[in-house]
């Protein structure tokens, strides 16, 4: 959500008309008829979210619901249609499930939705909650289609792949890679036309990092190296678009980054009382485990904050585990480092200076991130 957007007590309140407020939705487009604005952002996450399941678009009708509907407070519910009144309906009463709307009702070919009191929002299941931070964590690292997202050796990482940018330097691209050979090698060698390229690809795997990396390093293209050489970016997107692989991509996040998570609340249980259990803070942290791993480097400055500074709650406490462990990047990243954790927290973009860095990170997914608890995460990733 961008800085031009005006937000208070999390009502979108005004702005630049063009403004984005999510991948599908303007601010224009909940302008009411007097020109003011007035919409909890809770209310346009689960538009969007609705727009995305009923892959077709969505009329907004009424911004304000007639009293007929006996509507919630001004700003916390909408009155929409669609081309298929039906298919809209359902995946409403699908997301209603979800606890993304409290109230759905229709009448003739116009929906009612409603979403709950967004100060205490039910708990969301801990599988949902890890998709989230996965889809929000891959829109730092990737655009358009994550799963077929290659990029090149702009970042000394060599060749990264997928939502996760597994890469040649860290070795994860080459566990994501046996991995899928372990599950269909079949499927995986018919991603790529060439067998004489598969066999070349696997030897680059198999090889040591540092090769792995000087070779990526020659097919990067364009100025700062983003880019990645034919046919080599084509077999990967292959991959990426194969369903199977799909889910192997997302176990491995889980397994990866999954327990990473589960180590970093444990240190955080062990040095406050407070439980860290709000779905802005879990999907900070899981982001910071995907670009910098655990925070061992920051454990000592960690303690020392926390004993000075007494946390008040779970928000207060991230910050501080966030921004201990961003010093601790490359001088180059600090900033960038802060920047992205800092902007999930707020869920919109947070400028850094830090070690003479800028950075102002934004993310096209911060509506997933609802105000709301998780309920039983420990209990899954521990699963």
């Amino acid at each position: 959500m961008a800085n031009s957007v005006k937000i208070e007590n999390d009502f979108i309140v005004g702005g630049s008309a063009n403004s984005r407020l999510t991948p599908n939705f303007r601010l224009k487009e909940f302008v009411r008829l007097d020109g003011k604005v007035y919409a909890h952002r809770e209310l346009i996450a689960g538009l969007q979210q609705l727009r995305e399941n009923l892959n077709a678009s969505i009329s907004i009708s009424n911004l304000k619901p007639p009293a007929s509907f006996n509507p919630a407070p001004d700003g916390m519910a909408v009155v929409v249609s669609a081309k298929d009144p039906e298919a809209l309906l359902r995946e409403a009463l699908q997301l209603k499930k979800s606890d993304y709307f409290q109230r759905v009702e229709q009448k003739g070919d116009q929906l009612y939705l409603e979403i709950p009191n967004p100060d205490d929002l039910p708990a969301i299941p801990p599988k949902l909650a890890f998709d989230c931070g996965v889809r929000v964590t891959a829109a730092f690292e990737t655009s358009g289609d994550p799963f077929q997202q290659v990029t090149g050796n702009f970042d000394g990482a060599g060749l990264s792949f997928g939502p996760i940018q597994c890469n040649l330097k860290t070795g994860t691209l080459q566990e994501l890679f046996r991995r899928m050979r372990g599950e269909s090698g079949r499927r995986l060698q018919q991603c790529f036309d060439n067998e004489a390229d598969y066999l070349a690809f696997w030897r680059i795997l198999d090889g040591s990092r540092r090769a792995a990396v000087q070779w990526a390093d020659q097919l990067s293209s364009g100025r700062y190296k983003h880019g990645f050489s034919q046919p080599w970016t084509g077999y990967l997107q292959a991959v990426g678009r194969d369903t199977l692989f799909r889910k192997i991509m997302l176990q491995y996040a889980y397994d990866k980054y999954g327990k990473l998570l589960m180590s970093t609340l444990a240190f955080a249980r062990g040095v406050s009382s407070i439980r860290i259990d709000n779905l802005r803070c879990l999907a900070a942290l899981y982001d910071m485990g995907v670009q910098q791993g655990s925070l061992h480097k920051a454990h000592s400055q960690i303690k020392r904050r926390v004993a000075a500074e007494k946390p008040q709650d779970q928000f207060a406490l991230t910050r501080i585990l966030v921004e201990e462990r961003a010093k601790k990047a490359s001088k180059r990243w600090r900033a960038d480092c802060l920047s992205r954790r800092l902007s999930i927290l707020e869920r919109q973009p947070v400028s850094v200076s830090l070690d003479g860095q800028r950075s102002r990170r934004s993310n096209p997914c911060s509506y997933l991130l609802r105000n709301c608890p998780v309920r039983g995460l420990e209990n899954y990733l521990a699963g």
